[in-house]
């Protein structure tokens, strides 16, 4: 009998975990997904995007926060992550840079730093 609730008890314990596990990462994404929308709706106050252009830069900003998230998480040296930061956010540039047109973009890229730290406050 000892054994049949210590077996039923570590189901349940099982299962609390998995449940905790899973409700943990979707609110994360949720975070993530959140962050993007929120940055990219002052873009689009900022930059006077159109339909199209709020859609392809809402997606830019959540594949960006995604792959920050990835490089934040990695067990790379400090340098290793930096050069990848670096690398992202060049990926991130030359996105937008094909989205925006030439007078958003300098817009864009005279504010890209506050934008990034806003971004970045979601992770």
């Amino acid at each position: 009998m000892f054994k049949a609730v210590t077996s039923m008890v570590k189901g349940i314990v099982g299962a609390i975990a998995l449940l905790l596990v899973t409700t943990t990462a979707a609110m994360a994404q949720d975070k993530l997904a959140e962050g993007a929308k929120t940055v990219t709706t002052e873009m689009k106050t900022q930059l006077v995007l159109n339909d199209g252009q709020y859609s392809q830069v809402l997606d830019v900003n959540r594949a960006y926060l995604k792959k920050v998230k990835e490089n934040n998480e990695s067990g790379a040296s400090s340098v290793a992550k930096a050069k990848k930061m670096q690398a992202l956010n060049e990926e991130k540039d030359t996105k937008l840079k094909s989205v925006l047109t030439e007078v958003q973009y300098k817009k864009y890229a005279a504010g890209r730093a506050e934008n990034i730290k806003k971004l970045k406050a979601f992770l």
